[in-house]
């Protein structure tokens, strides 16, 4: 079963990712970042976000409070009910932990997809090399 501590762990390892692909996207041209969506169904939130660095101010707001609230995390918490307002009922914090996690993994193959079609190699995202960069070992894996 998986703990807080292996949580942590897995959230170190996206947030990395994360950072790795807002720079790599940060380098990508202007006009292959506004393509979205139809605007009918489009996420106000998100689509009126205007630059890279703006979007990278909010990914850090983001990645700092999921920080706090790993770092207070317990084993005993992981099986507490939280109920999002989306859902009709409570489901394990354990499940909506990975959930974010299978989200993003989701996303990343969109945005891996985006760079393929720019002829841009995306960033590293496999688990066992993303650890290595995060302890300071570059490899090769």
């Amino acid at each position: 079963m998986t703990t807080a501590s292996d949580f942590r762990e897995i959230y170190r390892y996206n947030w990395r990712v994360l950072r790795d692909f807002c720079d790599a996207l940060s380098k990508l041209p202007p006009e292959a970042l506004v393509a979205s969506a139809d605007s009918a169904i489009r996420e106000k939130d998100f689509d009126e976000v205007q630059s890279m660095d703006e979007l990278r101010g909010y990914m850090e707001k983001i990645i700092a409070k999921e920080e706090r609230f790993l770092t207070k995390l317990k084993d005993k918490d992981l099986d507490r009910g939280v109920q999002p307002e989306w859902k009709t009922r409570p489901h394990p914090l354990r499940d909506a932990l990975l959930q974010v996690t299978f989200e993003q993994a989701h996303h990343l193959g969109e945005l891996i997809a985006l760079f393929w079609q720019q002829d841009v190699e995306p960033p590293e995202m496999t688990w066992i090399d993303v650890r290595l960069a995060i302890a300071g070992d570059p490899g090769p894996s």
